[in-house]
């Protein structure tokens, strides 16, 4: 895993704790130069797929859009609500986190 990811998840324990102990199914860290996951509660199946789906095609156009409405401006946070789910997805330079509501 990378450094500074590592150092980021060891920094923010507490705040992963507060979230995963809120009706919080769980959450994928996952590292955007090898689309991979740094760290997950779920099993591996599904933080793949949430990786894929929501971390790939989803996050990546909504910062296209973003960048075409202002090019200064900058997407920090996405919230999707479904009908079961809703999946907050911070994404930043080295990592994503996602969390499942």
């Amino acid at each position: 895993m990378n450094r500074i990811l590592e150092d980021v998840i060891r920094k923010n324990g507490p705040i992963v704790e507060r979230i995963t102990s809120e009706n919080t199914m769980g959450y994928v860290v996952s590292d955007n130069a090898a689309s991979t996951v740094a760290e997950s509660s779920f099993d591996n199946t599904s933080a793949l797929a949430i990786i894929k789906h929501m971390n790939g095609a989803l996050v990546s156009m909504a910062q296209s859009v973003i960048r075409d409405l202002d090019p200064t401006n900058k997407l920090c946070y996405l919230r999707v609500a479904t009908r079961k789910f809703e999946y907050l997805i911070a994404p930043e330079e080295v990592f994503t986190i996602t969390v499942v509501q």
